[in-house]
């Protein structure tokens, strides 16, 4: 039954930043299940993960009807260090690094004794209940479904590579629908076959991330030593090539703060962490995260060589060679 809440974030707005959190305004379309409707003028309730608080959402004047209920105003504040601690930071920084890979994440949520003003009792009572959901998506523009039916998603939405200039750029998409991301740092790694690196992009000059979808300006690339990344993609002429990729990225909203370390990449690939040095230029307040890219298949079927063509493919994250 509590599977069939099935929230889903439609307009996001931050509010606040600090240091060490951050705060948002989210309006989310909730599925009430149960057959009974519930009038709430108030009511808060923590975000857990690994039995750790991370943050708090509170919405007001509610009125959760049965059925899909629309546009639910609430505000929630992702804080892990000053609800948990170090160790509720770690468990949040890993969880950050997880959902913004794309792998499916879960989130408790866990009434408390303060959940409803002036009824302590009600909200002790309830914190004894735990909601595990899957963490809900965020809606990117432009999102729509694939040949399989599956909604495209991600912060990067495509990706061509020049090879004459050995340059890259990307469509990025940002779910913010007022505030501007602030990308400072870069160090991507496209691989081969999952280990074999192709490429590396190293970029320490501020890129601008307004609402909805932008281009970044053509990135320098540098082919693997071997020159296994140019040979690769010179033999994908006439076939096709999959590619999988992984970036160590810095981006600053606000002043909020955070340090994600951990790379997830697929198994056997190298992770860009162990050898990335920090940045001089980042800025003071960045959020340092990690981003896999889904396995990309590229038609070349129609390129010939001494010719410049775009290789256009309808999976998520497109990679394009000119």
């Amino acid at each position: 039954m509590l599977a069939g809440l099935d929230p889903r974030v439609g307009e996001l707005q931050i509010l606040n930043t600090s240091n060490t959190g951050v705060d948002i305004r989210a309006m989310v379309n909730i599925t009430n299940p149960t057959p009974y409707t519930a009038l709430v003028p108030f009511f808060n309730i923590h975000l857990v993960k690994g039995n750790h608080s991370i943050g708090e959402a509170t919405t007001k004047n509610l009125r959760f009807a049965h059925g899909l209920n629309n546009n639910i105003m609430i505000e929630a504040t992702w804080d892990p260090y000053s609800f948990g601690g170090d160790k509720a930071h770690k468990v949040a920084r890993d969880l950050l690094s997880a959902y913004l890979s794309g792998k499916n994440t879960t989130i408790t949520l866990r009434a408390h004794r303060d959940s409803i003003p002036g009824m302590p009792v009600i909200g002790e009572a309830l914190s004894k209940i735990n909601i595990t959901l899957l963490t809900p998506r965020l809606r990117f523009p432009g999102n729509g479904d694939d040949e399989n039916g599956r909604d495209r998603q991600g912060f990067i939405r495509d990706a061509t590579f020049h090879i004459l200039s050995s340059t890259a750029s990307f469509t990025l998409a940002s779910p913010l629908g007022h505030d501007t991301v602030h990308v400072e740092y870069i160090n991507a790694t496209a691989f081969y076959n999952h280990t074999e690196p192709v490429g590396q992009i190293t970029y320490d000059q501020p890129i601008d991330v307004p609402p909805g979808l932008s281009q970044t300006p053509r990135l320098p690339v540098q082919w693997s030593a071997d020159h296994v990344g140019f040979d690769k993609l010179r033999d994908a002429l006439g076939g096709t090539l999959k590619l999988d990729a992984a970036a160590d990225v810095t981006v600053r909203v606000g002043y909020w703060t955070e340090e994600v370390n951990k790379n997830v990449v697929r198994p056997g690939a190298t992770s860009l962490c162990d050898t990335h040095k920090t940045s001089t230029r980042r800025h003071p307040n960045s959020l340092r995260t990690s981003i896999q890219m889904k396995t990309t298949s590229i038609d070349t079927s129609t390129l010939r060589p001494q010719q410049h063509h775009d290789i256009h493919d309808i999976t998520p994250h497109v990679f394009h060679i000119t």
